[in-house]
């Protein structure tokens, strides 16, 4: 059951919802903050979210050059932090994207990376607001 005031779907404590399903695990985020702070939190959240656009960037470039090995390999490197930041679907899709055979529709599969990138940093931004400087 979804509570309207929180957006939090209350049958899943970790989990934000969306229209779309779940975009991001609470949990990873928390789990990251009892480990080393909410500074290491903070820290790898804004690394992640500088890096895998730049990731997906490259991956499109690769598909533009027919590079399919170098397509895999983003996908490869990008997959266990996405993980690691609870970005769930980013993982599975990074996942689809390495290991899958035949090759998926890279073209799709990017897009789809692309949307559901886009979802995690919206859940983010909605689970982890960043307090306003003094």
């Amino acid at each position: 059951m979804k509570d309207a005031n929180s957006n939090l779907d209350s049958s899943s404590p970790m989990m934000i919802t969306t229209a779309y399903g779940e975009a991001g695990d609470r949990n990873a985020l928390e789990r990251l903050e009892r480990f080393g702070g909410l500074k290491l939190r903070e820290e790898l959240t804004r690394l992640f979210l500088q890096e895998a656009p730049t990731r997906i960037a490259s991956a499109h470039a690769a598909y533009a050059a027919g590079d399919t090995a170098q397509i895999r390999a983003m996908a490869h490197a990008l997959k266990s932090s996405a993980g690691q930041m609870g970005a769930a679907r980013v993982a599975s899709l990074c996942e689809q994207i390495e290991t899958q055979d035949p090759p998926p529709d890279f073209a799709k599969a990017l897009c789809e990376l692309d949307e559901e990138f886009s979802r995690y940093r919206s859940w983010l931004q909605t689970a982890f607001p960043t307090p306003p400087s003094p």
